[in-house]
């Protein structure tokens, strides 16, 4: 049984700092009336959805929402953000027929195969072998990834919490900046390294193996003095930073048989195009043994679209209304 599509509705893209909602058109997936609210400003997803409705362009009955959260329950707790939600009676609270929910990077997924030209750099070549796995992951205020498979019913999005494994060293030097990082800590997740966050402590971290203990700048600031060469700790941070993540990269294309691309999306991958473009990103990528030959061929994209969790939530939720 099928449901007639509403021509709009309201989708939104929750992180563990900004809520960025939208209304979208669910023919074209063009977004109208992007607006971007940071969560602390909110004390629950309702009221900054009914904050948001209050004056959209359009009246909807229907959301599609990306949270940064795993979806095991009715009840949602976000992780890196202090809001808590239930799915069965979000939307009632919202003023809506129906609230859609998403993980973060489900929605991702669900954008791969609506992403136009422009919103993708191609930053290492390869051949995408049609209808084969694809895997989307990234570094943002965590660390998100999902994959999405071919079925019979089309593109069908895999969601994991794929962020959160141990986090591995190679050599001694790496385990010794990550043992400095996991202090305090039960264990050290991949997520913890591959962050905004994560990039500042590896710089703390290396800054500290040189007996700088105090040493203290924000993520923005580490990659831009590693990108001018002013600060050596700085490059050290983001080489190792993009050693971890292009190493990332190819466990994912290798534990989902991602022979169709790897996409990385997130808010830091953009930021640093030329630096991921440079050899040894995909170098390390490839360095698999004798698993080199299975993503040799894999072709990299950047994902660099303004929103492609606010699409994503778009083309998911046409999809579950269409099958409703």
């Amino acid at each position: 049984m099928t449901t007639d599509i509403p021509a709009y509705a309201v989708v939104a893209d929750i992180g563990g700092t900004n809520a960025r909602f939208a209304i979208a058109d669910l023919a074209s997936l063009e977004l109208l009336d992007i607006r971007t609210f940071p969560t602390a400003e909110h004390a629950t997803l309702a009221g900054a959805m009914r904050t948001y409705l209050e004056d959209a362009p359009q009246k909807v009955a229907h959301a599609g929402l990306a949270v940064a959260a795993p979806l095991l329950e009715d009840t949602v707790k976000f992780t890196n953000a202090t809001w808590t939600f239930k799915r069965s009676t979000l939307a009632q609270e919202a003023g809506l027929d129906a609230a859609y929910v998403f993980n973060d990077f489900e929605a991702q997924a669900y954008a791969l195969p609506v992403l136009t030209a422009d919103e993708l750099h191609l930053l290492h070549g390869g051949t995408a072998i049609e209808k084969a796995p694809k895997v989307v992951l990234g570094p943002g205020t965590g660390l998100g990834v999902a994959s999405l498979v071919w079925s019979p019913a089309g593109w069908v999005p895999v969601a994991g919490e794929g962020g959160h494994q141990t986090f591995p060293a190679e050599n001694e030097r790496e385990l010794a900046i990550l043992e400095r990082m996991r202090k305090g800590l039960e264990r050290l997740s991949v997520e913890r390294a591959l962050s905004g966050p994560g990039l500042a402590d590896i710089y703390r971290a290396v800054a500290a193996s040189y007996g700088f203990s105090d040493a203290e700048h924000t993520p923005a600031e580490v990659e831009q003095l590693a990108i001018a060469g002013e600060d050596d700790m700085a490059v050290q941070a983001l080489d190792y930073f993009v050693k971890w993540l292009a190493r990332f990269a190819g466990d994912m294309a290798l534990a989902f048989g991602a022979r169709g691309g790897v996409y990385i999306g997130g808010g830091i991958a953009p930021k640093m195009l030329t630096r991921l473009e440079q050899a040894d990103f995909r170098e390390e990528f490839e360095r698999k043994g004798r698993m080199k030959p299975f993503v040799e061929s894999i072709p990299i994209n950047v994902v660099v679209s303004d929103y492609p969790g606010l699409k994503g939530a778009a083309a998911g939720l046409r999809t579950k209304l269409a099958n409703a």
